[in-house]
């Protein structure tokens, strides 16, 4: 089983979606060079629009396409029942692309509903966590409503890199609820989480049909696809959406300053595509809600700083009037303790080794400490201590917070918080080392099956370390400089 799950990470991290080489096959695509030439085309044009793939590729840009073209001053455009196709009249987006590059995506027309704005609906700032989840619940709420959608979910990233659904709002008739519930980071997997940082939202028209191939002048030149609203599916997340009984989907990022927070995420039980309009309108809610988190978050840090910093003074005040170090120990241990929530803490300088509460082997201290080396790490934490250094046989310990400080050669400071193992349940999507075995050649490892609620109890971790442990330790290096 461990080979079989290590094998489906491994799959989906390795996958190079941006580079795949094919659309969805609800639109067609063709890409022009910084001449305006064209540099690829997806097989369906004709189907989609006019001609064949050879009627455009080495060729300029179609006539229709080089007033448009003309008009791309911002990195997408939209233009409203553009063309006439065989089937009814086309919608024409234009991105910028990669290295010069444009994509030009043709699409059935959809109505591009104007609806008035309503950000004047929600808050427009967050003071404190009930508000912030009483936001996230309104949100999912009112997309919900304006989507028509069976399902939306505020999908938060865990510092663990799992994924926990926080707000849930779906169609009366939809069994089954996700709320409160945890997803393995292997279900939204690194290298898909960066291109949610390239585009206002990612759709999927229809999880059952098969990709269209995009032809390139030159066999072997794969378009970058980053931008492209068409881009095609990973075949292991179509197989992840059917299992789940979702057709359609549309996510929304929620971003920080260099990583993703959350997904607002909507489900459709039959193909469905928005009106542009709608999902314009739906990403200025987004936009809005995710200003406020990070001003919320900004002020938090802020307001932590300043508690940390107003900790140090006082104790450095105290070494400052003559009090050697060892005697206010008590005081400050208690502090960190608190300031932690750990179960033991352990200061170790190159002369002196000071502990409170539950402490850790000499053996477990110089395995940690050869690890951060290692990997070259000033700070580790862990709520699994023994699975996440594989040198640490038998300890006390359950999970630690480490800082390693080294203000000047051989007078290396650490720090250790210590925890002990506390027994608690986290209630699963389905069981999240169950990948499994497909019979597709080109899907090897499939998702699990199941998203029932599956209850793990968790007996050798520690209580999870919060969001701001990180900050802390950082933060206390300032006061590791006084010993």
């Amino acid at each position: 089983m461990a080979t079989t799950t290590s094998e489906f990470i491994t799959q989906c991290e390795n996958e190079k979606l941006h580079l795949s080489g094919a659309i969805q096959p609800y639109g067609a695509l063709i890409v022009v060079d910084h001449q305006q030439t064209v540099t690829h085309v997806s097989q369906n044009i004709g189907e989609l629009w006019r001609g064949q793939v050879g009627d455009f590729l080495g060729k300029s840009a179609p006539p229709e396409m080089t007033g448009l073209l003309a008009q791309l001053n911002q990195k997408r455009r939209y233009f409203h029942a553009e063309l006439d196709g065989p089937q009814g009249t086309l919608d024409v987006l234009l991105t910028e692309g990669t290295n010069g590059q444009m994509l030009i995506e043709l699409m059935p027309t959809r109505r591009n509903e104007r609806l008035r704005s309503a950000v004047g609906m929600f808050p427009h700032n967050i003071a404190t966590e009930e508000a912030l989840a009483d936001y996230q619940k309104q949100l999912v709420d009112y997309i919900r409503k304006v989507t028509e959608a069976s399902r939306v979910m505020y999908y938060e990233f865990l510092p663990t890199g799992d994924g926990e659904v926080l707000a849930e709002a779906k169609r009366a008739d939809i069994d089954g609820s996700y709320l409160q519930l945890r997803f393995p980071a292997s279900d939204i997997p690194q290298i898909a989480r960066r291109l949610y940082f390239t585009s206002e939202w990612r759709a999927i028209y229809d999880a059952n049909v098969e990709s269209v191939a995009v032809v390139g002048v030159q066999q072997d030149d794969v378009p970058d696809l980053s931008q492209a609203e068409l881009r095609s599916v990973s075949p292991v997340h179509l197989h992840y959406l059917r299992n789940m009984g979702v057709s359609a989907s549309v996510s929304w990022p929620i971003k920080g300053s260099d990583d993703l927070l959350a997904l607002i995420s909507l489900h459709h039980d039959e193909p469905k595509a928005l009106d542009y309009g709608v999902l314009r309108h739906v990403s200025e809610l987004v936009e809005n809600y995710n200003f406020a988190l990070r001003e919320y978050r900004t002020e938090q840090r802020i307001r932590l700083h300043d508690h940390l910093q107003a900790k140090f003074n006082h104790f450095h005040n105290r070494l400052l009037s003559g009090e050697h170090a060892e005697n206010y120990w008590d005081d400050v241990s208690q502090w960190l303790l608190e300031e932690f929530d750990c179960d033991g803490v352990v200061l170790r300088t190159e002369h002196q080794q000071l502990t409170a509460g539950v402490t850790l082997e000499p053996d477990t201290i110089q395995a940690l400490l050869a690890h951060m080396r290692q990997q070259g790490e000033l700070a580790f934490i862990s709520d699994d201590l023994q699975h996440d250094v594989a040198a640490i046989d038998l300890t006390a310990a359950a999970g630690v917070a480490v800082l390693l400080n080294a203000p000047a050669p051989k007078h290396e400071v650490a720090f250790f918080a210590v925890r002990e193992a506390h027994m608690y349940e986290v209630a699963w999507g389905g069981r999240p080392d169950k990948p499994m075995e497909s019979r597709d050649q080109y899907v090897p490892v499939s998702p699990r099956r199941s998203f029932e609620k599956w209850v793990e109890k968790r007996m050798a971790h520690s209580k999870p370390w919060d969001e701001h442990t990180r900050i802390k330790l950082m933060k206390l290096r300032l006061l590791l400089n006084e010993f």
